[in-house]
């Protein structure tokens, strides 16, 4: 409960009103609360409407990936200078969950996704000796 004479009065010009301790208290239960900072139960319209599709660039890399999952590496191979993938099947594991999230899961909203398939589609093009 505000007892400050200057945050009383404020609430006094905000509400409009004479504002004492124990109205301050009363009225700040049933105060205005801007939209903005309520939650809303309406979804955006293309999460209501319709699921994320993957852009053709990422739909791409993921085709790629899942018809070539079979000549992939299976050893520890460099994904870029810096990053050894050590056990592939992990790995690839990850990269069907990060797929089964859709674009709207975090590595496809950000790019992670995108990014490490296009990277790995390069380093199966390169011996472990150019990666280094």
């Amino acid at each position: 409960m505000p007892t400050d004479p200057a945050i009383l009065a404020q609430l006094q010009t905000l509400w409009g009103e004479p504002v004492t301790p124990m109205t301050a208290e009363a009225d700040s239960e049933g105060a205005f609360v801007p939209s903005e900072w309520q939650s809303s139960s309406i979804l955006p319209a293309r999460l209501a409407d319709t699921p994320a599709t993957w852009d053709a660039s990422t739909a791409e890399l993921i085709d790629w990936f899942q018809t070539n999952r079979d000549r992939l590496p299976v050893e520890l191979f460099c994904l870029w200078p810096g990053a050894w993938v050590v056990d592939a099947a992990l790995f690839y594991r990850s990269l069907d969950g990060d797929i089964d999230s859709g674009p709207d899961g975090p590595r496809g909203r950000y790019g992670g996704l995108a990014h490490d398939l296009k990277c790995l589609r390069k380093a199966t093009c390169f011996s472990e000796l150019q990666c280094r």
